[in-house]
């Protein structure tokens, strides 16, 4: 019987950590799962994470909208740590960061680290969630003074639904609070600083790749980015659900 640790990074249950369950693991959004899932993009019993011959493996149980590993349609696959479920809105992100970092060690010694971690949009992906909130896009945008027409915020944001966009409220960032103490501005700004120092040496380490202009990022760094994506979720349900 193996345990897992499963990590919605993404979704209606954005935050929230189960830790070493016992295999098999239910996933879908009926009642009778072991994770349940307020996500009406998920179906009734979506998925199971199970265990044969000491290797756990994640089967999809004839959704309607499918599984994805890594980016990548599956029916049947083997999870490890570090691995990063899709599910309608939902993302999961496997293993505790233990268990991650372990796995990272593995494939330091084996020789395989060169190996990258392709970043971009499918084609497919591309074609289903085109559709971008054109009354965004077309307008001019003031930030910080600096007038822009909406391409690069077209070309961040392409593939989003307008049903994601307005969870945005708007392509530009909020405004940072003001009238903060100086121990809250420190602790802000010890907080954006190390989101910034992450960020920074992820995208120091992107290299691109060939004529198609994709870029590729190490998979130490492709856990960096996916670590980032936990703690923020983590950090937005602990002041939401203080």
């Amino acid at each position: 019987m193996a345990l897992v640790t499963l990590r919605i990074v993404d979704g209606p249950e954005r935050g929230k950590i189960y830790e070493q369950l016992s295999t098999p693991v239910t996933i879908g959004r009926e009642e009778g799962n072991v994770v349940r899932l307020n996500d009406e993009r998920i179906s009734r019993f979506h998925l199971k994470i199970h265990e044969n011959g000491g290797v756990v493996l994640v089967t999809d149980l004839d959704s309607t909208n499918g599984t994805r590993v890594n980016g990548e349609v599956v029916q049947l696959w083997q999870l490890r740590p570090g691995d990063m479920i899709s599910l309608g809105r939902s993302v999961i992100l496997v293993g505790d960061r233990g268990e991650i970092a372990r796995r990272l060690k593995e494939i330091e010694a084996t020789g395989h680290f060169a190996k990258r971690v392709p970043m971009g949009f499918l084609q497919e992906e591309l074609d289903e969630q085109k559709a971008l909130d054109e009354a965004f896009v077309s307008q001019q945008m003031q930030y910080t003074g600096e007038a822009t027409t909406g391409l690069l915020e077209e070309l961040i944001f392409q593939g989003l639904a307008p049903d994601d966009l307005v969870k945005l409220h708007s392509l530009l960032p909020p405004a940072l609070p003001e009238k903060l103490t100086p121990p809250q501005m420190t602790q802000l700004l010890e907080f954006l600083q190390y989101i910034f120092l992450r960020i920074r040496r992820l995208v120091g380490s992107v290299e691109r790749n060939g004529a198609d202009e994709r870029v590729t990022l190490s998979p130490a760094q492709w856990q960096n980015l996916l670590d980032l994506y936990d703690r923020l979720a983590l950090d937005i349900k602990s002041i939401t659900e203080p």
